[in-house]
């Protein structure tokens, strides 16, 4: 399930990625989550190591958002999806 609050998008991954030494399969992962979801993706970039808490730049119905590295709570890890400040897809702010 997706949750929406402000610039933020959240959710949770039953299984456990290891985003830190893998940020494709991670990224795949959460891809394949919010397509079962019913979204439109698009990946931008993903980035192949990791100098920052950012994965990778996806469009998320035509909103622009960065993967975040997860927070790690419980059973499961949250994953953290940041709509950026510039343009959407359909060149509007």
């Amino acid at each position: 399930m997706l949750f929406k609050k402000g610039d933020l998008l959240t959710l949770e991954l039953e299984d456990w990625y290891k985003w830190y030494k893998e940020p494709q399969n991670y990224h795949n992962a959460v891809v394949a989550h919010l397509k079962n979801e019913g979204y439109k993706v698009e990946t931008i970039s993903v980035v192949d190591n990791l100098n920052s808490n950012k994965i990778s730049t996806l469009f998320i119905d035509g909103i622009k958002y960065e993967l975040r590295a997860p927070k790690i709570v419980g059973p499961t890890q949250t994953v953290i999806l940041k709509k950026t400040k510039d343009f959407d897809a359909r060149g509007k702010k």
